[in-house]
């Protein structure tokens, strides 16, 4: 028997955030980053984690609803099961069309007051966390970014020539989209209110919502903190050439984008 969500949510007199997690073939992955959420959960936070699997031949969705029917029933037995910080569920989606229509999919089904964007392949440390979690409580209508590129921010594990695509896609979105402001445009893992994305159109076909939503909410506060991205240590990579056009389109889009409501 599944818990509702919404149920918990309604009862929890306290601040509320939603992690949203999308996976593909990430089995090797989900039950070590499950744990070390659960370990960095805030005391004051009640926590939905959201895992959005893109029906992963590798049995994601079957790993990951296995750890939660498990982690359920531990629960039961607890004496504190009523005072548990967290919620965990699963959406498996039947057809793997894109990064951003996952995401979007997830927050359209999390009930909490704020989201929270990352990868599943550690890219993304659980560590890092409750750090944004407090920026952004002490800044509420703000998006809080874990960047690569700010003061102490870093890279591991990454070749030269990743570093030098990487950095060009950060380049291009600062000058060509005009998003001066943030030295990470293209980080996967950020925060935010709820209220914020409610209130956009999400409409390209990128890999990184981060950047539309820059480019759309020109007059929210930003705050950067530096993390150390690790390249993946399991799994395989999603990037490719096919992740570079949509990337190059989702650019155009929102060049026009920006050159029409310059206009208005």
């Amino acid at each position: 028997m599944q818990t509702n969500h919404q149920e918990i949510f309604e009862t929890k007199n306290m601040y509320t955030i939603s992690i949203i997690i999308p996976t593909y073939n990430e089995s090797e992955n989900i039950i070590r980053l499950l744990d070390k959420i659960k370990e960095n959960l805030s005391s004051n936070v009640f926590t939905e984690i959201i895992i959005v699997d893109d029906n992963s031949p590798d049995g994601t969705s079957r790993v990951a609803q296995n750890y939660i029917d498990s982690d359920v029933r531990s629960n039961r037995k607890s004496a504190n099961f009523e005072e548990k910080q967290y919620s965990i569920k699963i959406i498996t989606r039947k057809i793997k069309n894109g990064l951003i229509p996952a995401l979007l999919e997830g927050v359209k089904s999390s009930h909490g007051d704020y989201v929270l964007i990352m990868d599943a392949d550690f890219s993304h440390p659980p560590e890092m966390i409750p750090k944004i979690i407090e920026k952004l409580l002490h800044n509420s209508n703000s998006i809080v970014i874990a960047s690569r590129y700010t003061k102490d921010g870093s890279i591991v594990g990454w070749p030269f020539k990743r570093r030098l695509i990487s950095k060009a896609a950060a380049v291009i979105a600062k000058f060509g989209l005009n998003v001066h402001n943030v030295t990470d445009p293209m980080s996967g893992f950020f925060a935010l209110p709820r209220t914020i994305l409610q209130n956009l159109k999400i409409d390209t076909k990128g890999y990184k919502i981060l950047l539309e939503i820059l480019v759309k909410s020109k007059d929210i506060p930003i705050f950067e903190i530096p993390y150390t991205f690790r390249d993946r240590k399991s799994g395989k990579s999603k990037m490719g050439s096919s992740v570079i056009l949509d990337y190059i389109s989702s650019v155009w889009q929102l060049y026009r984008y920006g050159r029409n409501h310059q206009k208005k």
